[in-house]
């Protein structure tokens, strides 16, 4: 199915690159990734490699509107030593765009994010991007979503979707029925920033006993600091057992004056849960600070530091130290990384211990 997906999207690049009225664009990336510890076996080194071609399409309806249609494949071998685990190939995106001054629609597999966090994002509901990843990889949702833009700058989104990658989904299993999700978010202009308000309610088509409502409030302040906050309170409905959920983070960031200049970013966040009704001890505590130095045109340093903090679990702290060199259409990243036993919370698959991280891709 995969390969008939890529020959149709091959095929209609032919048929329409022939049609002046249309815009095409053809593009892709391929990349590998290899992680080795230097405490484990080789045969526990994972290696992934890559390609996603991507086909965009644009047709200008009018002098100020558009209809366009973006699809992407993702083709993967995954190896761990010289053992083969898996090679497949997913849909990546399949998107049907239509573009006014005023408004957007998209429809299909696509990325819906939002929030001013980096690191430690509260609202990361239906992504699972990654800021140590050079490559910035996630896979979509498949939804409808609507966007609105007001002469003062609000703006205003809806969404129904059937497929968020949240945790919650395990609660249904193996359904012959999609739950559908709706929510919206409105984004307001204040005084050098952005305040945002975003409801989600999981389950709307009450496929399952499991409910979820989800409340969050964002504000991101530009002034001799960067500032930022976010928090959400979640609601759980279960047969046997009601819980609340309450996530808090505040971000601030800083470029100190020191040779090319040294951006530097510091977040906290806190999660709470318990029983409706009853107290909401803290889950998880999570410092997160990060520093990127542009050493040139081609070549940068990145450094993130995650400290993580449970009641009862041992705590955890991953560093990650990378350098990035771009040459023309090729990126190489390498860092030097020390993975706990089990990172939990970590939002990273890679071999456990002190070991490094190589990524090359190539973009055409």
């Amino acid at each position: 199915m995969k390969a008939q997906t890529l020959f149709i999207l091959l095929s209609l690049s032919l048929v329409f690159a022939e049609d002046r009225s249309l815009n095409l664009q053809w593009k892709g990336q391929a990349s590998v990734i290899h992680a080795s510890s230097f405490e484990e076996s080789f045969d526990k080194s994972p290696t992934t490699m890559r390609y996603i071609p991507q086909l965009r399409l644009d047709y200008q309806v009018t002098s100020s509107n558009r209809l366009g249609f973006d699809a992407a494949v993702d083709i993967y071998n995954y190896s761990l030593g010289d053992s083969l685990v898996d090679m497949d190939g997913d849909l990546y995106r399949f998107t049907l765009r239509y573009d006014t001054p005023k408004a957007q629609l998209r429809v299909g597999l696509q990325k819906i994010n939002f929030g001013p966090a980096r690191m430690l994002r509260v609202l990361q509901w239906f992504d699972e991007l990654d800021p140590r990843d050079p490559l910035a990889l996630s896979p979509g949702v498949w939804a409808a979503m609507g966007r609105y833009y007001f002469e003062n700058g609000t703006n205003i989104r809806l969404w129904t979707m059937a497929d968020a990658p949240d945790q919650q989904r395990s609660y249904w299993g193996d359904t012959e029925s999609w739950p559908w999700d709706v929510g919206g978010r409105l984004e307001y202009p204040i005084p050098a920033g952005t305040l945002g308000l975003t409801l989600h309610s999981l389950d709307a088509s009450k496929v399952s006993v499991v409910k979820e409502n989800r409340i969050a409030g964002d504000i991101r302040v530009d002034a001799i600091v960067g500032l930022w906050s976010e928090m959400m309170f979640a609601r759980i409905e279960d047969p046997t057992e009601d819980m609340d959920v309450l996530s808090v983070m505040a971000g601030v960031d800083y470029t100190f004056s020191l040779g090319n200049g040294l951006y530097t970013a510091l977040e906290i966040a806190t999660t709470y849960q318990g029983g409706t009704g009853d107290e909401m001890p803290w889950q998880v505590r999570t410092i997160a600070l990060t520093g990127n130095y542009t050493l040139g045109l081609s070549d940068g340093l990145t450094f993130y530091l995650y400290a993580i903090d449970f009641p009862i679990l041992e705590s955890q702290t991953i560093p990650m130290l990378g350098w990035q060199h771009t040459s023309g259409n090729w990126l190489f990243y390498l860092a030097l990384y020390d993975m706990p036993e089990f990172p939990l919370g970590s939002g990273m698959s890679l071999p456990s211990g002190t070991g490094l991280q190589l990524n090359i891709a190539f973009n055409h």
